[in-house]
């Protein structure tokens, strides 16, 4: 049920979302990494292939994966694959016009086609933000602020721009993570920089797994 002091329009941008996130898709992701605090940086760059299944990440590969310019190995490989695969609770982002995660959030229009929300949940799945719909309810952007940050980080904020990738079908393609924070003495910053493409739609899981 959609919370009280929700816009109505809630509504409808919460069946688009779930209706427009149907079906077997896969997808390419890049990810850029850098961090710097003082004399110290770190570079990773990270391509891998995945499926999803009503919006959900169900399997990945690791097409390349690179840290500070030299190849990552077997293991740091592996445990990529299972952070996406088997994320931990809390680490992916719940929503705020999912249905299923209304009770999270409370809301606050802002707007004829933007929210503002918070969220009192304390993990990296919830936080404070907007987002923003098109005419046809379609959610193509939003950004917020997590409710838990990665080790030395004391700011974060999280931006989303989603589009029509596939006929009636969408989905975030590009994301922007900034972070400050602190390493020992040392004012530090990271960006993580991720770009989805190469989407294609599947009769059932069985074939886009035959991909990877």
């Amino acid at each position: 049920m959609i919370p009280a002091e929700a816009p109505p329009a809630l509504t409808q941008v919460a069946q688009r979302f779930s209706e427009s996130t149907r079906g077997i898709v896969s997808f390419r992701m890049h990810r850029v990494f850098d961090a710097r605090a003082g004399f110290s940086k770190r570079h990773e760059d990270l391509t891998l292939n995945g499926i999803y299944d009503d919006g959900t990440v169900v399997r990945v590969h690791v097409v390349s994966y690179s840290i500070d310019g030299k190849p990552a190995g077997l293991a740091a490989q592996t445990a990529v694959e299972q952070g996406w695969e088997h994320p931990k609770p809390g680490d992916v982002f719940a929503p705020p016009f999912d249905r299923r995660n209304f009770a999270a959030y409370q809301y606050q229009g802002d707007g004829p086609s933007k929210v503002d929300f918070t969220s009192s949940v304390r993990d990296a799945a919830h936080g404070d933000g907007t987002f923003s719909w098109d005419a046809q309810n379609n959610v193509v952007a939003y950004s917020y602020q997590p409710n838990a940050l990665p080790p030395h980080a004391s700011f974060g904020e999280i931006t989303d721009r989603r589009a029509e990738v596939l006929p009636g079908y969408w989905a975030v393609t590009q994301e922007l993570q900034s972070y400050k924070g602190t390493v020992g003495p040392f004012p530090g910053s990271g960006v993580v920089q991720l770009t989805f493409s190469d989407f294609r739609r599947f009769p059932d899981i069985s074939s886009a797994l035959n991909t990877l």
